[in-house]
């Protein structure tokens, strides 16, 4: 291996290292209840593209903890992390666009976004998906892919998002279709 290969090698790890124990800084700050401070340790590392700590800081600015709540923020770093492939981060910049926090409300964005979490697996994305496609918020009415999704959504180990499932299964008649 050549000196500038073990150079690169090095100062990657360096790099991560140090990002590492930044990210790990900011949860101890965030578990000791210094919010503040956890934002302090964690921007920089979300600057630097870290998914997880992008979905923290938005989830801090959406929840007002360490800062004012500020909805518009949160869904700078949700995107960020969303873009990643964050499913949490997907979740619920979905639910800021579906209610209209922090930018104009919009349906189509937001299903677009609970999509890419259930197509992940999340039962209550895959939930909404279906509620959705009943209600023609965001995409056309479609009862066969409500009832893909309500059953992704009813098979995938969440009691309440289950039993929420089961009643609109249960209301629509979507085991008839």
């Amino acid at each position: 291996m050549s000196k500038n290969k073990i150079l690169l090698a090095l100062l990657m790890s360096m790099l991560f290292t140090n990002s590492f124990a930044d990210y790990i800084s900011g949860q101890r700050e965030y578990v000791s209840g210094n919010y503040e401070s956890a934002i302090t340790e964690w921007t920089p590392v979300a600057e630097d593209g870290h998914e997880r700590a992008q979905y923290n800081l938005a989830w801090m600015h959406a929840n007002g903890k360490g800062t004012p709540q500020d909805f518009a923020v949160a869904i700078e770093w949700y995107k960020k992390s969303a873009e990643q492939g964050n499913v949490n981060a997907q979740y619920n910049l979905a639910n800021l666009y579906l209610r209209g926090q922090g930018a104009a409300q919009d349906d189509k964005l937001a299903f677009s976004w609970f999509m890419k979490a259930a197509e992940q697996g999340d039962a209550p994305s895959q939930y909404n998906i279906g509620r959705m496609y009943l209600l023609d918020k965001g995409a056309d009415i479609n009862f066969l892919e409500s009832r893909f999704w309500i059953k992704q959504a009813l098979e995938n180990d969440d009691a309440y998002i289950g039993a929420l499932a089961q009643q609109l299964w249960d209301d629509y008649k979507l085991g008839t279709y």
